[in-house]
């Protein structure tokens, strides 16, 4: 656990301390365990710096008064807090959904210090809720019928989408992330979370200002996020490529993670490191 200005938050810290850092941020309703089948594939001559986001995992879950409602950008800070305390300066950064908007308003707020970037099936524009997600945005009804209705079985066909085979859900994740999202003020943070991906403009506008080289994955059955907004993304990120998984869903990191680690250590190759610092 790190204490930050904005309450404490769990990190998971592996490979060598001297390894050139890779921070992965994690997406919505769940935490650093969706990177878990990920992380054997990538180079073990990395640092790999995996946290809970706020109101996510064991990290502290403040209310949202004080997180700004969980905004994207806020989420940025309070990694740049993290990061400044762990003493990395200059690294790598994967996002995944939502934790690859974070990862890139994070990009964008540190310019130069953000060596590459990976943005895996993320959350880019104005997201199109299915019925029970516009229920739990009605104003006042809808944070208590999220809090009181939405349960494990409620996470788990969420899941069914996130999958382009639901065969290959890993029911011990589901129970993790479920314990996670029933403790206290989790529900409430992914709620406020749930709030800004409907309307993403002012994160959208930023998308330009990245300098990071940026490599874009995306699985082609995502029916989370559609591919469609992968390639807008590329186009919007100066010099950035797109790599689509063929067959694979939302979380490539989970469902095809060897060929999502293989394309990203073609990616960050280690021994580009000094060419550029």
């Amino acid at each position: 656990m790190w204490r930050l200005d904005a309450g404490r938050m769990y990190l998971c810290d592996r490979g060598p301390e001297d390894g050139p850092p890779l921070l992965l941020i994690h997406g919505l309703l769940v935490h650093h365990y969706e990177f878990s089948p990920l992380l054997p594939e990538l180079s073990r001559a990395r640092r790999l710096l995996v946290p809970d986001l706020f109101g996510s995992g064991d990290s502290d879950a403040p209310t949202p008064a004080f997180a700004w409602g969980y905004d994207f950008h806020w989420h940025a800070r309070t990694l740049v807090d993290l990061l400044d305390r762990v003493g990395v300066d200059r690294l790598d950064v994967i996002g995944h959904s939502t934790g690859g908007t974070v990862a890139a308003c994070l990009a964008a707020e540190l310019g130069s210090r953000v060596r590459r970037l990976v943005l895996v099936d993320t959350v880019a524009y104005d997201m199109s809720l299915p019925l029970e997600g516009k229920v739990a945005l009605f104003p006042r009804v809808g944070p208590a019928l999220f809090k009181n209705v939405f349960r494990r079985a409620e996470l788990r066909r969420y899941f069914t989408k996130v999958f382009s085979n639901p065969a290959r859900i890993d029911e011990t994740a589901i129970d993790l992330y479920w314990d996670r999202l029933a403790r206290p003020g989790h529900r409430e943070a992914a709620h406020a979370m749930l709030e800004r991906i409907v309307d993403m403009g002012r994160v959208s506008e930023r998308f330009a200002s990245i300098v990071a080289k940026t490599l874009i994955i995306w699985g082609s059955d995502d029916r989370i996020v559609p591919l469609a907004d992968g390639e807008r993304l590329a186009a919007v990120i100066p010099g950035a490529s797109l790599e689509v998984i063929n067959g694979c869903g939302h979380a490539p990191n989970e469902e095809r993670p060897a060929e999502l680690g293989a394309l990203i250590n073609d990616f960050l190759d280690p021994d580009e490191l000094d060419e550029d610092g």
